[in-house]
């Protein structure tokens, strides 16, 4: 039962018809006005909004963004509102574009900003205040900016998601999401492609822990829909392997390796789920094997 509301969760997440937003108008804060109309890009739009990023917005699954410049005299706030697929896929983009956790005092929607940019999560929303001049007379409009978008957005369901990651060892904001490939590639590179045949539907989880020597080392879990996508992810995985990781051992439904930093790593299947740790100081022994690498609830 518990497997099953795990990759329904993770697979093929209910999702309801989200709801119309309203930008904040002039006068948010005393003297400030809409610079210019408020713009929109849809899609594969995005690609005219961000050069050289979109394709991960969309892999996660982005619908809309809503773009709209506030102006007083000189002073410039932009803000932009990333309207994702779901909150797991606007999670997923917020802990790839937060950088270290550093929270907003006045803002209480989960966020990390300074002077130049603060970034935000709320439900299925991504939200960006940029203030690209960086002035830091401005704080207190961008709050008041960031609270009045917020203050207009719907309330959604607790994400559990990373729940499903064990807290011994974890280093603390190292959680994050992936979904294919561009996720993926800064993480580990493990072939050409979506080579964990993620597809932009499957979530994988990734963290980094300490080991015994106090080294720090990755893992990541990706339960799939069933017990043949996860097959088929791992045969895909094992036959189309980049051949610079050198596999050292190999049994049933697992092997370990070495890659070309001198890191090992293992991967194992089990039932529905790929479980696999990257950049181990030492190679993964038998007792890898006699259980989880994640004891996931």
């Amino acid at each position: 039962m518990k497997k099953l509301f795990l990759s329904s969760l993770l697979f093929l997440l209910a999702l309801k018809s989200p709801a119309e937003i309203m930008l904040p108008q002039d006068d948010f804060f005393p003297g400030w006005k809409r610079a210019e109309s408020q713009r929109s890009f849809v899609k594969k739009e995005l690609f005219n909004h961000i050069d050289g990023g979109a394709e991960l917005f969309l892999e996660f699954g982005f619908e809309q963004l809503l773009v709209q410049r506030y102006q007083k005299g000189n002073s410039e706030l932009t803000l932009e509102v990333y309207q994702m697929e779901s909150p797991e896929s606007a999670l997923g983009i917020y802990l790839l574009k937060c950088g270290v956790e550093t929270s907003v005092e006045g803002i209480e929607a989960r966020n990390s900003g300074e002077k130049s940019q603060f970034t935000i999560l709320k439900g299925r929303y991504f939200i960006h205040v940029n203030n690209f001049k960086g002035d830091a007379a401005l704080l207190p409009v961008m709050v008041t900016l960031a609270r009045e978008m917020l203050r207009t957005l719907p309330e959604e369901n607790p994400i559990h998601l990373l729940d499903y990651l064990p807290r011994e060892n974890l280093v603390k904001g190292s959680e994050r999401l992936i979904r294919g490939p561009y996720g993926l590639q800064p993480i580990f590179t493990f072939g050409e492609g979506d080579i964990l045949q993620l597809g932009g539907k499957v979530f994988g989880l990734v963290a980094n822990y300490r080991d015994d020597k106090n080294e720090v080392f990755t893992r990541i879990l990706i339960p799939y829909p069933d017990k043949a996508s996860a097959s088929s992810a791992f045969q895909n995985l094992c036959a189309n392997l980049d051949p610079y990781l050198k596999v050292l051992k190999q049994w049933e439904n697992g092997f370990s390796f070495l890659d070309y930093q001198k890191k090992f790593g293992c991967v194992e299947l089990k039932e529905q789920t790929l479980e696999i740790q990257v950049n181990l100081s030492v190679e993964p022994g038998q007792e890898l094997r006699s259980g989880s690498f994640l004891n996931y609830p």
